[in-house]
């Protein structure tokens, strides 16, 4: 059977409906999903406007989104707005992996399989903002291999701004581009830009960092594999460095790879961030999907991981206080 866009996309759409229906807080019996929690936790008490009304634990576009989303005037419509922004970054995620893998000579097969029917990405879809993250990196890297520097930047830079974590590839990014001038220019843009915003929400608001930023850093362990290593929360302090210090031991052997191709090594370095951090909450998968489908590689692990980690929703999330 030719596998061709068309058939992507259907299955794409299948997919956000399917995430759509287990998540719809109007449902019986819906699965738990971050997007109903932020209603639960802040507008349906009045709140209104994310670091104002209420400290918000996302950067600032995560913020616009669930803002933008809260206009309506129950949580169905909330949902349905949150979910419809989700698609549309969704639907960029399909459309800029599909070219990827048609510039590299990639069959059709990677993205479907790994956006449209991988488990995390249908279990996790309408969940949080991590289709919005992984279809903004995505996007960046692409116009990167492009030379597209300052487009990719901006794009950069808002990745940036939905979820912090694309910074760590900035430095191997920076590397890439043999002009200095280029590099300063990236380098300006991305953190520029990340940089404004942040500096005039703290402006308006000194709690802004505190509520936003400082509040991970508090945040204990969850899910990572060392915790049996550390089952005293009093020693998380120390899990917390070791964490640290398992990172850039695994970013330091991926910069002396000297990795040529861009995909691989983006995601070796999600991946290193995803097994080092102290924190790992199953939809941050959905963030190395399209960079699979790019470089056209399934692990041997792949399904006894997939289907574990949306095991994880269905089964641990539904037990109390596990």
């Amino acid at each position: 059977m030719k596998i061709d866009r068309k058939l992507i996309y259907l299955a794409g759409v299948n997919a956000f409906l399917f995430s759509y229906l287990i998540h719809n807080p109007s449902l019986h019996g819906f699965l738990y999903s971050d997007i109903v929690s932020f209603w639960h936790r802040f507008f349906e008490w009045g709140a209104k406007l994310p670091y104002f009304d209420f400290g918000f634990e996302y950067p600032p576009f995560a913020g616009l989104i669930t803002y933008i989303s809260s206009l309506g005037s129950d949580i169905r419509l909330y949902y349905t707005v949150f979910a419809v922004l989700i698609y549309l970054f969704y639907l960029l995620l399909i459309e800029v992996s599909v070219r990827i893998a048609s510039e590299r000579g990639i069959n059709l097969e990677f993205p479907l399989l790994f956006l449209a029917l991988s488990p995390s990405m249908v279990i996790f879809m309408i969940y949080n903002f991590d289709v919005i993250f992984a279809a903004l990196l995505i996007s960046s890297i692409y116009l990167f291999t492009k030379n597209r520097y300052r487009l990719s930047a901006l794009i950069f830079s808002l990745t940036a701004l939905t979820k912090l974590i694309n910074l760590i590839l900035l430095p191997f990014l920076l590397l890439r581009i043999k002009s200095w001038r280029h590099r300063i220019e990236y380098a300006v843009i991305s953190l520029g830009g990340f940089a404004a915003v942040n500096l005039i929400l703290w402006i308006l608001n000194p709690g802004f960092i505190d509520s936003t930023y400082l509040y991970h850093a508090r945040w204990g362990l969850e899910n990572a594999w060392f915790i049996a290593f550390f089952p005293d929360e009093t020693s998380w302090d120390t899990a917390k460095i070791f964490s640290g210090a398992l990172l850039c031991y695994g970013l330091l052997k991926i910069y002396l790879c000297e990795i040529e191709d861009i995909y691989v090594e983006s995601f070796m370095v999600l991946s290193v961030f995803l097994l080092s951090n102290y924190v790992f909450t199953p939809q941050m998968v959905i963030w190395i999907l399209p960079f699979l489908a790019a470089i056209a590689r399934i692990p041997y692990s792949y399904f006894v991981f997939e289907f574990s980690n949306a095991a994880i929703l269905l089964t641990w999330f539904q037990t109390y206080d596990p």
